[in-house]
């Protein structure tokens, strides 16, 4: 009887966690450069119960869990503005960021930029985006030109490279807020390998990847699916009264 406990709350708290990952990449749907985050199940180590079948042949029931998440960096659609800080990257390279807070390197996907009161590029009040030596960037004006590899020129001559990091699709990265990121392998400025395929677009900025449609029918399979494992918890916590009084009464 514990053993359909285990099952029907186990079930209740995996599909609780993937829900709250659905929703969260629904509420970010509109979020530039925000990547959509899957949830992945796994099975504890241990083998919690070890049950004999009737042909005396031994099985395993092994518990999952969904408290590991994967980025998916697939890349997003383009909004085309038009507008000169607004820049889109086409391949895995990522945008790199110095946190106005922390000071730490973050990589983003939004280009949505802008022209900070210091004169510096940034990502709003997120923090400036950094050149291909790991420096600030006092652009200073929004009269430039940005080349397919990222050569940011000025209309007065000056010149600044962006500092672009390559993530290959698989690896697994860090979030930091909605949507900057740091991969696990400790990925560097300038780290593009010869034959990757990556573009600068300027006048455009990446949207989210997020399918809403597939989002909206992965939220309502975990919602029925919390909804059967609470029906059946309850059904279990029934069946154990039951037992309870009837030994009650011998």
């Amino acid at each position: 009887m514990l053993r359909g406990f285990y099952i029907s709350a186990n079930n209740i708290i995996n599909q609780e966690r993937a829900l709250n990952v659905t929703t969260n990449n629904i509420a970010n749907s509109s979020t530039a450069g925000y990547k959509r985050e899957l949830s992945m199940p796994t099975t504890f180590e241990e083998r919690l119960l070890l049950l004999r079948s009737r042909k005396n042949e031994t099985g395993t029931i092994q518990y999952r869990t969904q408290d590991y998440t994967w980025t998916d960096t697939e890349q997003g659609t383009f909004e085309y503005t038009y507008k000169p800080l607004d820049l889109a990257l086409r391949g895995n390279v990522f945008f790199n960021i110095e946190g106005r807070v922390s000071g730490e390197r973050w990589l983003t996907r939004d280009g949505q930029f802008s022209i900070d009161g210091e004169g510096y590029l940034s990502l709003g009040t997120a923090g400036r985006i950094l050149d291909a030596n790991g420096q600030t960037i006092p652009l200073g004006t929004s009269d430039f030109t940005v080349s397919e590899n990222g050569v940011i020129t000025t209309e007065d001559g000056r010149t600044y490279t962006l500092g672009l990091t390559y993530v290959d699709e698989y690896t697994d990265m860090e979030r930091y807020g909605d949507n900057m990121f740091r991969p696990y392998d400790g990925a560097q400025i300038g780290n593009i390998p010869a034959d990757a395929d990556y573009r600068v677009i300027q006048g455009a900025y990446e949207r989210s990847n997020v399918d809403l449609g597939e989002e909206m029918v992965d939220a309502m399979a975990y919602q029925r699916n919390f909804e059967a494992s609470a029906q059946a918890l309850q059904i279990m916590n029934s069946i154990n009264q039951i037992v309870a009084n009837d030994l009650m009464k011998i």
